[in-house]
């Protein structure tokens, strides 16, 4: 039995005797490249380390509040609801792992009936979805009028970023009987790299699937691989154990791909690419080990972009080797030429279409692959590293789009909302995210046994930037260098260094306020 169809099964079994358990319930890195000063831990694994992870899990072996010294259950409240994206508006990033949807595939929303299901049976509370067209407006209305009819709400991360300078979240650091981040279902890495000056307004971790969403990988079509490149590099998958998937490996794959395939003088969009992409390029550099800003060990945003001279030639890199055209075409920068309603979608029609070895995309965009020819032979790797040199894979998250669990400052009883934050998440380990892992294998429709493995990579090492979340005064400047065919990192840097450390102050200046 091949190691996929021994995942389906397991994860068959486990959904269907979970309902059964008492689960979630209680009783009462650097690169030689690299200029940052922290390390990946990984995603979501805090605590599971040696045996401090029995403490998390029951005699089935389910992840528990069993042990984590809640305080008993003694609220009146029947019904926890979250504000979340309903899909009017937000086609593709809307939310599901609340409550399940229509278009809901029917493991994911499996997942999530069980996980309510268990914790209605167990609190006496229903799970509901409150889905607005606009997560924040609808929290910038109602707070400032003063009530709230929800308990909790999820909004993009980029987006709630003022709301939080402006003091509308609780601190979840202020729920230490409740909320215990520490706990495997919760994202350690985003702890760490989103609390800023010691507060933590929003996070996240098994009680969403966006952050996995949202992450980014590397699509390649397999029989063009096995064609043009098997024979020099080997296996895509094994390169990728080996720790020899590189930038430089994937930019000479990509050249050797790219050739006229439409009997028309001159490369075109209809012609065949190494690669096909947008503007959005930024998480290349990222995923070496780098970041835009780090923070000091008083949890203080650091500018980190140009503090080595090796990040600066590695971000000039990123952006000379995107700027050939003998093997990237970006949808962007071309006239149009393709049928597709946005550049998004021209980009990954022609890596659909089987004109592009490599794709860099969200996990988002799968679905979208189902209606090209290319859904049944593409695989999915990591994004490169560095260098053979670099330490792991790090996958960047899309934290614009990537949706911050919090606690609005205008809820009913803010207690409650934090002790169902807790169980939703937990139950989220034991439910949601095992049946989002099964739609990401099906959706790829790739039948081989690398695939279960580079998932395990991908969401294992999710990063998370502040400079990427907050942009501040304009730090994120990859898009902006792209577009206008241009390397200067260190100059545009320099341009705009006074006005990114007057936001940064600003920023920790207003949370200072919120003590």
């Amino acid at each position: 039995m091949t190691s996929r169809k021994l995942f389906a099964l397991l994860l068959s079994l486990l959904l269907l005797v979970c309902p059964l358990l008492v689960a979630c319930g209680t009783n009462g890195n650097t690169t030689d490249t690299s200029s940052a000063d922290e390390s990946s831990g990984g995603s979501g694994n805090g605590g599971e380390s040696g045996g401090e992870k029995s403490k998390y899990l029951d005699e089935n072996g389910m992840y528990t509040l069993e042990n984590m010294n809640m305080p008993q259950f003694n609220f009146t409240e029947t019904t926890f609801t979250v504000c979340v994206y309903s899909s009017a508006v937000q086609t593709t990033y809307h939310s599901e792992e609340i409550e399940p949807i229509a278009t809901t595939d029917d493991a994911l929303a499996k997942g999530v009936r069980d996980r309510n299901g268990l914790i209605e049976e167990q609190y006496g509370v229903t799970v509901k979805a409150f889905a607005v067209d606009n997560v924040v407006e609808t929290l910038q209305q109602d707070l400032s009028a003063g009530a709230a009819t929800y308990d909790a709400a999820m909004p993009f991360m980029g987006d709630a970023t003022a709301l939080a300078q402006e003091g509308s979240f609780y601190d979840l650091y202020d729920f230490p009987d409740y909320i215990h981040l520490d706990a495997p279902w919760w994202d350690q890495e985003a702890n760490k790299n989103l609390s800023l000056a010691g507060k933590l307004y929003m996070t996240t971790g098994d009680i969403s699937i966006m952050q996995k969403v949202v992450s980014s990988c590397i699509l390649f079509n397999k029989e063009m691989y096995a064609e043009l490149c098997f024979e020099t590099y080997g296996d895509m998958y094994q390169l990728v154990r080996d720790g020899k998937w590189t930038f430089d490996t994937m930019h000479e794959m990509g050249q050797m791909a790219t050739m006229e395939i439409d009997g028309v003088d001159g490369m075109s969009y209809n012609d065949q690419w190494g690669m096909v992409g947008t503007n959005s390029i930024g998480g290349m550099y990222i995923a070496s080990g780098n970041k835009l800003i780090v923070k000091d060990h008083n949890d203080i945003p650091q500018i980190s972009l140009g503090s080595t001279e090796a990040s600066i030639r590695y971000a000039e890199k990123v952006l000379d080797v995107y700027q050939d055209d003998s093997w990237f075409i970006n949808t962007q920068k071309i006239e149009k030429q393709w049928t597709e309603r946005n550049v998004w979608e021209a980009a990954m029609g022609a890596f659909g279409n089987k004109r592009s070895l490599f794709c860099g995309s969200a996990f988002s965009a799968l679905k979208k692959l189902r209606n090209y020819e290319a859904d049944s032979i593409y695989g999915i790797v990591p994004l490169p590293k560095a260098s053979v040199e670099q330490d792991k894979y790090y996958t960047p998250a899309s934290v614009s789009m990537a949706y911050g669990i919090c606690i609005p400052v205008n809820v009913p009883n803010p207690e409650f909302s934090a002790y169902m934050i807790e169980a939703v998440a937990c139950g989220g380990k034991n439910f949601v995210t095992p049946a989002y892992y099964e739609v990401a294998l099906k959706s790829r429709a790739a039948k081989d046994d690398g695939s279960e493995e580079m998932l395990d990579l991908i969401f294992g090492n999710v990063v998370y930037d502040l400079g990427s979340m907050y942009n501040f005064g304009g730090i994120d400047i990859f898009g902006g260098l792209i577009e206008s065919n241009s390397t200067a990192v260190a100059s545009t840097l320099e341009s705009i260094r006074p006005s990114v450390q007057d936001a940064i102050d600003a920023y920790v200046e207003a949370y200072d306020f919120n003590e």
